[in-house]
């Protein structure tokens, strides 16, 4: 995992909106992505994915659309959350492929990763255990 510098990213703004670029090309249920925009109040955070090595490119603009307002239903859970911290990972080849954001706590909220030439994105939620009189046992967890 890369060391974040903090003015890279908007630390502390409100998530105002989401744009994305579906990729008509990619076969199956899965959503993939061109682009991916996290608008802020102050800037844009712009997730690209790069082709030849499938890295995410990251781009940080100071200049935010304010007229999006039909965000894609997976992300309305975190507009308006201030963005808590962002990890930028690298794989076991020392490559970017996978950026990791937290909205309103100081846990992962949503991931994107470069797979296949595009963006895949990947909800958190936290797992919970089954409600029970006995001790529970390994196979006894609920992922919800």
């Amino acid at each position: 995992m890369r060391n974040l510098i903090n003015n890279k990213f908007p630390i502390g703004q409100t998530l105002t909106g989401v744009t994305v670029i579906e990729d008509k090309d990619f076969g199956g249920n899965e959503l993939c992505l061109e682009q991916v925009k996290l608008l802020f109040l102050e800037q844009t955070i712009i997730l690209l994915p790069i082709s030849d090595t499938d890295e995410i490119k990251i781009i940080k603009e100071n200049k935010v659309d304010k007229y999006i307002t039909n965000s894609p239903s997976w992300c309305e859970s975190f507009i308006n959350k201030k963005l808590m911290t962002v990890w930028v990972c690298d794989n076991d080849q020392g490559y970017q492929d996978q950026v990791i954001f937290a909205f309103g706590y100081l846990r992962p909220s949503l991931a994107f990763v470069s797979e296949g030439s595009v963006i895949k994105v990947f909800n958190y939620e936290p797992i919970y255990r089954v409600l029970s009189d006995t001790k529970l046992q390994y196979n006894q967890v609920l992922i919800s």
